[in-house]
């Protein structure tokens, strides 16, 4: 594996269009039982906010050194507001995030207990899941079009949260760039893109097939779906690494994480650095091992995040 990442990636133009959020962590230890119900108690210890969503990907993607553009849209409020200031601290340009009136940022809060071990005891969601405004969705097809010309690979992170619409998305697929896609929406909805890369959830729903991780039900599913699509497929399989379905067939590649602390926003780690492996040139079986690595380090810790530094080091902690 070491040959694969003594390099720096290449500065690549990278276009990402997706849902973002922010991801608010409340830490506490939870040692305690609760007398009203049969939960625990978290003795709130502090409290953080990140990028979530699309938002990780173009994180991530400038923690990789690429040049990224990244168009979104976030509601007039306080979610919105810390969006903003959280790309501004993670060096991700906010010239193409439209802000829609009357839309509710999506906010995710994490309630995670650091003792007696680290671990999420509840999600709450508040958010709106309806379709962005006509208005806002010209801004957004126009700024695709404008982007687009700029870049060779274009990111779609697609939460189906209400910005990937039909218009949008097929402006996308006009876009004539490698269109990589990560969808809680159909896949077919993106038929002709260059790489889809679904995780088992997703991937079963879009085949049809019930709940499954066996390669029994997996791989021949993956490989008709795969021709009905048209572009690579990379089917992402938690605890089994990833399966890459193209015209040259099927190829597992096994997950290599030893430590397991925090999987959210592990299928955005995987992205980022399967694109940007892509965009310098790796072939997809390297891009794959790379993003499988990526995500090995990234889970091992309490925020996941991915940069060079911990694609150079040698072994996963």
């Amino acid at each position: 594996m070491m040959g694969l990442v003594e390099m720096e990636f290449k500065k690549s133009k990278i276009l990402v269009v997706g849902d973002v959020m922010v991801d608010h962590y409340i830490y506490g230890s939870a040692e305690r039982d609760c007398p009203e119900a049969p939960v625990k108690i978290l003795e709130k210890e502090k409290e953080e906010n990140f990028l979530g969503g699309a938002g990780v990907v173009a994180a991530n993607l400038r923690n990789l050194g690429a040049e990224v553009r990244f168009v979104s849209v976030i509601g007039d409020d306080s979610s919105g507001k810390h969006v903003l200031e959280l790309c501004r601290n993670t060096d991700v340009p906010t010239d193409f995030v439209v802000v829609e009136k009357q839309r509710k940022t999506t906010l995710k809060t994490r309630f995670m207990a650091t003792k007696p071990e680290f671990k999420m005891c509840l999600r709450v969601d508040d958010e709106t899941r309806k379709n962005v405004s006509k208005e806002t969705e010209e801004k957004i097809v126009s700024k695709i079009e404008k982007l687009a010309k700029e870049t060779e690979y274009v990111i779609i992170s697609d939460y189906n949260k209400g910005l990937l619409t039909r218009r949008i998305r097929d402006a996308l697929l006009a876009t004539g760039r490698k269109i990589i896609v990560d969808s809680k929406q159909n896949l077919r909805e993106y038929k002709g893109a260059y790489v889809f890369v679904p995780n088992m959830h997703e991937f079963c729903i879009a085949a049809g097939i019930p709940s499954s991780n066996d390669d029994k039900i997996i791989i021949p599913n993956a490989i008709r779906l795969q021709k009905e699509l048209g572009g690579l497929l990379v089917v992402k399989r938690s605890e089994r690494g990833a399966t890459v379905i193209d015209l040259d067939g099927q190829r597992s590649f096994p997950s290599v994480a030893k430590k397991v602390l925090n999987v959210s926003g592990a299928g955005d780690i995987f992205l980022s650095v399967l694109t940007m492996a892509l965009a310098s040139g790796k072939s997809i079986d390297d891009s794959v091992k790379l993003a499988n690595l990526g995500c090995a380090k990234a889970i091992a810790k309490r925020h996941p995040s991915i940069s060079l530094d911990d694609l150079n080091e040698s072994s996963v902690s």
